[in-house]
């Protein structure tokens, strides 16, 4: 039996993952879908998969699972296009970095019959230097998983499988609080980024500020990269928590206005200090709990289950958020 794996998307995610699950060597197939002919003509060469299809549908034909690595503007029409096309059974995830609105449009789109596990690769990504897809892209990566109340057990572990088969650690959490969370680690820098621009690029210094910025600045402001549109949508999308996390930034820029002001450098320098050593603590990225070792995964866990595989914490963290504890 083939297990037939549709990617939705080949740009770095999308052909990464198609690259990393042919390194498994299991007996399945992978089709691959882009608007951009030339996107898919790329990944078809580079051999991210096997076949690809002009046609969305046609590239869901007999999916057993669909990734869908598009942009988040892509996402719900996607959904909405294949939702009463896919066979009883299928089981769809994504890659976007936000997953409440995501949930929303697979219960929406997509009929009882076939299950969404909402995913989150969080990768390493420099906007200085492009990206090219590669089988190791998400080598110990965690990789968010945020399943519905609704969905069964075994696709949940499907998809987390295919995290474990690219070589990533599956993190299960609510997407509401995922999406709080990216928030912080992703929206807020994006908007400091927009004010700093916005505030250099329309002084009257400008010209000077230019000749002068440098490695700093540049870093500072590097997340303006890509299409205006997709980066208005993330933070909309996420207004919410957006706008409540602004909140508390607000006033610690309030504080940190008053101590410059009033040249306090003994509190700048503890400040300074603690900073420092919360950022070195938190560059590690350490998940609590055993490490596994996924060399031995198979893509036929997805077809037989795999009973004898240890149970490790983030599975039981889906349990909690499967029975709503706490």
């Amino acid at each position: 039996m083939v297990f037939r794996t549709t990617l939705v998307g080949l740009g770095l995610v999308g052909s990464s993952i198609g690259l990393a699950l042919k390194q498994t060597g299991a007996n399945f197939e992978i089709i691959g879908h882009d608007k951009d002919h030339e996107a898919a003509k790329r990944a078809h060469k580079d051999g991210s998969v096997d076949r690809t299809e002009w046609n969305l549908i046609n590239a869901c034909d007999g999916a057993d699972l669909v990734v869908i690595s598009t942009p988040l503007t892509g996402v719900r029409s996607t959904l909405t296009a294949i939702g009463q096309e896919l066979k009883a059974g299928c089981i769809v995830t994504d890659t976007a970095s936000l997953k409440v609105p995501v949930l929303d449009w697979a219960r929406e789109s997509l009929p009882g019959t076939v299950h969404f596990v909402g995913g989150h690769p969080i990768i390493e990504k420099t906007v200085s230097e492009p990206m090219t897809p590669r089988a190791g892209l998400f080598s110990g990566a965690i990789y968010c998983l945020t399943p519905g109340t609704s969905t069964p057990p075994e696709a949940v572990q499907a998809v987390s499988d295919l995290a474990e088969a690219v070589g990533a650690r599956p993190y299960y959490l609510d997407a509401a609080e995922h999406d709080g969370l990216i928030a912080v680690v992703e929206q807020l820098p994006l908007l400091m980024a927009l004010a700093l621009q916005i505030m250099a690029g329309e002084s009257a210094s400008s010209r000077e500020m230019i000749q002068l910025s440098g490695a700093d600045f540049a870093q500072a402001t590097q997340l303006l990269a890509g299409n205006a549109e997709k980066l208005t949508e993330l933070c909309i999308l996420n207004a919410v928590n957006v706008v409540r996390w602004l909140d508390t930034l607000l006033p610690e820029l309030s504080s940190l206005r008053e101590r410059v002001a009033g040249q306090d450098s003994e509190w700048l320098q503890k400040s300074f200090a603690h900073a420092l050593e919360k950022q070195a603590g938190w560059t590690q990225k350490q998940m609590e709990g055993e490490a596994v070792d996924y060399s031995d995964f198979s893509m036929t866990h997805m077809m037989l289950g795999d009973t004898f595989r240890p149970r490790k914490k983030s599975e039981k963290d889906f349990d909690r958020i499967l029975h709503f504890e706490t």
